[in-house]
């Protein structure tokens, strides 16, 4: 096992994380009947509801070729005294054809009631050399970059893979319709909660509510999950958010910090 994958995969087993809607996504509507004139439904998106793979890959196809950003932030607070247990940012900038790429993850957890903690990773990759950079609790900075295999390349940028469990962990139904081809899917109703990527230690979930803001061409450009569940043996409640901006206005530019990482070796 490489040191270096470890820095870097330390960002994303952590964070389970999150990104945003607006206050009129999020609120729960009545639906309205949906139109006949002519409007077809996005990729994955039927009358009936959602067909999750098929959105999930509509999804990742329309980001493919273009530069994006993604955001997404989560926050487990407890049930009984609202108290803030882990908080998590995790941002994205990536390039059309993922041909380079950087990220960011931010977090600050007090779970076990110790005093707050803060672990902050980054990363850039040009396809040729991963560098990251690792800051722990202690404030002590971790520097190191290497030259890229296929297998420590991120290879679900856009997302996908957490998105199809997303969808295929309730029942949706389409809540709004727009004259672009736009829609709103909401969840509500639990099909398969094991298809949903949570927190560690996170278990019995229920009361979800989904609710997804569907381009016309699939792309999913906002999200917002929440549930509550069982952290360890504390009942909490879990808000993830996502949104995809910029669309082909991203710039991926290079840290001045990678200019400082050192090259790591094999263990």
């Amino acid at each position: 096992m490489r040191l270096r994958l470890a820095v870097l995969a330390c960002a994303l087993v952590l964070a389970g994380c999150g990104g945003f809607t607006t206050a009129d996504e999020a609120a729960t509507v009545t639906p309205a009947p949906v139109p006949t004139d002519g409007i077809q439904f996005p990729p994955g998106v039927t009358a009936d509801g959602v067909v999750p793979s098929a959105l999930a890959s509509a999804h990742a196809g329309s980001l493919a070729t273009t530069d994006y950003t993604i955001t997404t932030q989560q926050v487990v607070r407890e049930t009984d005294d609202d108290e803030v247990v882990r908080q998590t940012t995790h941002t994205r900038w990536v390039a059309a054809n993922a041909s380079h790429y950087r990220g960011q993850y931010r977090q600050n957890a007090s779970q076990y009631r110790a005093g707050w903690s803060t672990t902050a990773v980054d990363y850039w990759s040009n396809g040729t050399i991963v560098a990251t950079r690792y800051e722990n609790r202690r404030g002590e900075v971790t520097l190191l970059r290497w030259a890229a295999e296929n297998d420590e390349l991120l290879t679900d940028l856009a997302d996908e893979q957490r998105l199809e469990g997303e969808l295929a962990a309730a029942e949706y139904r389409v809540v709004r319709r727009n004259a672009d081809g736009d829609v709103v899917v909401e969840g509500t109703r639990l099909r398969d909660p094991e298809r949903l990527v949570t927190p560690l230690f996170v278990r019995d979930i229920e009361n979800l509510s989904v609710r997804m803001h569907v381009r016309y061409d699939g792309t999913v450009v906002a999200r917002r999950l929440t549930y509550d569940a069982v952290l360890s043996s504390r009942s909490v409640r879990i808000v993830r958010e996502t949104r995809i901006t910029e669309m082909g206005e991203t710039t991926v530019e290079r840290p001045s910090w990678v200019a400082n990482t050192t090259v790591s070796r094999r263990e």
